[in-house]
């Protein structure tokens, strides 16, 4: 297994870093439970090439960022806190927690949830682990197909009309016009405009 693109900027390390962590627990996860099924190892060969690449990635951050190892942490027992890490440089750990957050925060601002008063906020999209934090959906969005477009219009039941009278009676006609002049910065992003 290889990288498509080397990443240059930390984000791209986290992104590319979390995506390989996850190939590897769930491809093993399914193999474990007999939903893969792989008589000639090929499967288990491309989680260790994974799982190699995973780790050199990991490898570079401190010489990049400053990023100390994790097998080069303190340890320290149970409930208690590590030093602080030396000027300049952060624990692994401490690193991806902080590039989850200002992943999860960009993702936030690039959806219309971020406008929307029914969306309980980017604290708790962190607190559930990605999921949108919509108050009305009735259900579990992970994603949104359109980051422009209210999921429940796509996922619910409301038809913009509904979706237009309930932002009003929760924050009046100007939380409207926010909540359009945010879908339309989004929709002129991520819908390409038809040449002519």
């Amino acid at each position: 297994m290889e990288l498509k693109k080397q990443p240059e900027t930390e984000m791209e390390y986290w992104e590319a870093i979390e995506a390989l962590g996850g190939y590897v627990w769930s491809t093993n996860h399914a193999m474990s439970h007999g939903r893969i099924e792989d008589p000639d190892g090929e499967v288990a060969m491309s989680v260790v090439k994974a799982q190699g690449v995973l780790e050199g990635l990991v490898g570079e951050l401190e010489g990049k960022f400053g990023v100390i190892h994790p097998k080069n942490c303190p340890k320290v027992e149970f409930g208690k806190q590590p030093p602080p890490a030396p000027e300049g440089k952060s624990y692994y750990w401490d690193w991806y927690k902080r590039m989850k957050l200002e992943n999860y925060k960009a993702e936030y601002e690039g959806m219309i949830c971020s406008a929307c008063p029914f969306s309980q906020g980017v604290e708790q999209m962190i607190a559930l682990g990605g999921v949108i934090p919509c108050g009305v959906f009735p259900g579990m969005m992970y994603r949104l197909s359109r980051p422009y477009a209210c999921g429940m219009l796509h996922g619910g039941d409301w038809s913009q009309e509904t979706l237009d009278v309930r932002v009003i009676e929760a924050v009046g006609p100007d939380g409207l016009k926010k909540f359009r002049a945010k879908e339309r910065e989004l929709t002129a992003k991520f819908v390409p405009t038809p040449q002519t």
